[in-house]
C-alpha cells in the first residue's frame, strides 16, 4: 500500500513538471516578436522570394512548367514577410500580392515571355528594395 502511494505522488510529480514544461514551451513560442526579429524574418524571406524570382525569370522562356515552380515559391515565401510588411506598407503589399496572382495567371495561360517578365522585372526590383537593411 505504501508502495503504491509513492508511485502515485512520483507519478503525479512528474505530469506537473511535463505540463510545466509544455506550458512554457507554448508560452516561450506564442510570445510575442520584436520588431527588429520579425523584420529580419521578413528580410530573409524576401530574400528567398527574389531569388526564386530570379530563378522564374531565367527559366520562363525556355521551361514554362520549371518556372512555375519557382514562381510558387517566391509567391510563398513573399506571403511569410508580407504580415510584418503590411504594417508598414499595406497599400505597397496588396500591389505586390496582385503582381503575383497577375504573374501567375499569365504563366498558367502560357502568355509570351515579352508579357510576362517585365512585371517579374519590376516586382524582384521593389522586393529588392524592401530586402536590403
Amino acid at each position: 500500500m505504501i508502495l503504491w502511494f509513492r508511485t502515485r505522488w512520483v507519478l503525479i510529480l512528474l505530469g506537473i513538471v511535463t505540463a510545466m514544461g509544455l506550458l512554457g514551451g507554448l508560452v516561450w513560442a506564442t510570445r510575442p516578436r520584436m520588431e527588429t526579429e520579425t523584420a529580419q524574418l521578413a528580410r530573409r524571406e524576401l530574400r528567398e522570394a527574389i531569388r526564386q524570382l530570379d530563378l522564374f525569370l531565367q527559366t520562363y522562356p525556355t521551361a514554362p512548367e520549371e518556372a512555375r515552380g519557382a514562381l510558387q515559391r517566391a509567391r510563398s515565401a513573399f506571403e511569410k514577410a508580407a504580415g510584418h510588411l503590411a504594417l508598414t506598407r499595406p497599400a505597397e503589399v496588396r500591389q505586390w500580392q496582385t503582381d503575383f496572382q497577375q504573374l501567375q495567371d499569365q504563366t498558367a495561360a502560357h502568355v509570351a515571355p515579352e508579357a510576362v517578365l517585365p512585371l517579374a522585372r519590376q516586382l524582384r526590383a521593389a522586393l529588392q528594395r524592401l530586402a536590403e537593411p
